[in-house]
């Protein structure tokens, strides 16, 4: 009964069970996109199930780790497995596609069946997603529409507000915001479409012809706002937010990313000298400098980039909790959780397995607090 059976009996062709066989994963050969302990793990796991896998491997990884090219190469004896590109992700819009085709023409070329781009990043960008799906490759991960709804967190956000589910209190729409007062009104927008050349918005509002705009211009890779433009916006934004919760600090969060990037904390008008009016406005003109940080952070500077930026209240006293969720659209189950609460620099540095048991055990303890029973339960 000691036995520890974790990671044993991947290699499900050699099950007994004729359900569990057609369950194999022998036939899959994935082309890994992602870098550092991830990669490692995936390898690690993909040899146990019998798969066979080839890596992407950047000038980054030499940066990564001083005298060698990332340790796990000594795991693969085929040279051939190994395809060498630039970086991971490209510096801006038009180097990231041109990265998008040529990862997925090396797996082509090479005879890998899928991809798996990690967590975070890449693997939350729908435009990846989306023409890994179109070139007949697997993407091993959520489909396109989903990244779309869920990987950009405004997207996901409103995702969340569609289904009543409660979110933190902010905005998540400061390029429209941004768009809408640059160009005053109705006619405005229609100027600078076609000062741009980009068809004339339409909508039922002004905010769905703001919208319809901007998403037209992703496309056409221009802008027809600028960074100054939004980081101007960001501040009038959070001094409208502070003037209302002058004693919380406001966080500032990249749409895409992952890994803790993309974010900064504003810190609250109650930290400054003077009246409120200049409490608010001294916290407020931290902003802009904050937004080009962000966004150069994140990669998110180049013609055609989104760069919205959600400007929410910062929730001083919280838990980090994930739960991961399987499903095909009709049905879904949870595969656990785990409480990643304790962090440095926004990067997770632990993560505790949240069981049933443990949290029946947790609720029973909490008998003599009604308030976080309630809460727990």
């Amino acid at each position: 009964m000691g036995q520890d059976l974790t990671h044993q009996k991947r290699r499900l062709s050699q099950a007994n069970s004729a359900w569990v066989r057609q369950y194999a994963c022998e036939d899959i050969d994935c082309l890994i996109i992602c870098r550092g302990p991830i990669r490692k793990e995936v390898m690690d796991v993909l040899t146990e199930m019998g798969a066979r896998y080839g890596i992407l491997l950047s000038e980054k990884d030499s940066i990564t780790y001083q005298n060698a090219l990332a340790p796990e190469l000594r795991l693969i004896n085929d040279p051939t497995r190994i395809h060498r590109v630039p970086d991971y992700t490209g510096a801006t819009r038009e180097e990231r596609d041109q990265r998008i085709e040529q990862i997925i023409q090396i797996a082509l070329d090479n005879g890998h069946n899928s991809i798996f781009a990690g967590y975070g990043f890449m693997a939350e960008d729908q435009s990846l997603v989306r023409a890994i799906e179109e070139s007949g490759l697997i993407f091993i991960g959520p489909c396109s529409r989903t990244v779309r709804q869920a990987g950009l967190k405004d997207e996901a956000k409103r995702a969340a507000l569609a289904s009543n589910v409660s979110i933190v209190p902010g905005i998540d729409d400061l390029t429209v915001r941004t768009l809408l007062a640059k160009a005053h009104d109705e006619s405005g927008l229609q100027t600078i479409a076609r000062a741009h050349h980009l068809d004339v918005p339409t909508g039922s509002t002004e905010y769905e012809q703001a919208e319809a705009l901007l998403n037209t211009s992703y496309k056409a890779l221009t802008d027809v706002i600028t960074i100054d433009d939004i980081a101007e916006q960001a501040e009038i934004e959070v001094a409208n937010l502070f003037n209302k919760q002058p004693n919380n600090r406001i966080r500032l969060k990249a749409i895409g990313g992952g890994g803790g990037k993309g974010q900064r904390i504003v810190a609250a008008p109650i930290d400054y000298a003077g009246d409120q009016a200049t409490k608010v406005k001294n916290a407020s003109a931290k902003v802009p400098a904050l937004i080009r940080e962000i966004l150069n952070e994140v990669k998110a500077t180049g013609r055609g980039d989104n760069k919205n930026i959600l400007i929410e209240l910062n929730i001083e006293a919280t838990r980090h909790l994930e739960i991961q969720v399987i499903g095909n659209g009709d049905w879904c189950l949870t595969l656990g959780g785990r409480d990643c609460s304790l962090q440095m620099h926004e990067q997770k540095l632990l993560e505790v397995s949240t069981t049933t048991e443990s949290l029946r055990a947790i609720i029973a303890e909490s008998s003599k607090h009604p308030t976080q029973k309630r809460a727990l339960e």
